[in-house]
């Protein structure tokens, strides 16, 4: 049996890889996805030409895959998303079974906060092409879930 530890400051590594389940795109997905968000443009349910040569799907669709990949590793129970990067490489189609991999690219502390800084790819199984890339720093709170200054106030 596998035993999760909760994600912190002091568990991470530098250097340490993360891998997200795999995740296959439905219809439905991309249906909930725009009714979320209000967006119901015809390249993703059309069936005009698109300049990407048919139906393709909300290119944030995927946009919390990359945040899933610590949870095979860790319990991450909250967090505040400091800055994040996305590069949208290529569309994302229903059917696609894509996986996200990333890296722990750097831990800091900044005020009395620690934050970890993860790179990631999200690729099409299928192919290995890369769909969407970036980076994602998140503060990481600690255990008591109340930063020192916070307290003193």
């Amino acid at each position: 049996m596998i035993e999760f530890k909760e994600i912190s400051y002091e568990v991470v590594t530098v250097g340490e890889e993360f891998m997200s389940d795999d995740f296959l795109i439905k219809p439905e997905d991309v249906e909930t996805f725009a009714f979320a968000v209000d967006d119901h443009d015809p390249w993703y349910f059309g069936d005009e030409p698109t300049p990407f040569g048919g139906k393709i799907t909300h290119p944030v669709l995927l946009g919390n895959q990359a945040l899933f990949m610590r949870h095979g590793k860790y319990i991450v129970p909250a967090g505040l998303h400091a800055k994040m990067q996305y590069e949208f490489i290529a569309p994302i189609r229903v059917g696609m079974r894509v996986r996200t991999r990333g890296k722990l690219i750097d831990k800091y502390e900044k005020r009395g906060r620690h934050y970890m800084v993860t790179e990631f790819a999200t690729r099409d199984e299928e192919t290995g092409k890369v769909l969407v890339r970036g980076q994602f720093t998140q503060m990481l709170f600690p255990k008591s879930g109340v930063h020192e200054d916070a307290r003193k106030q």
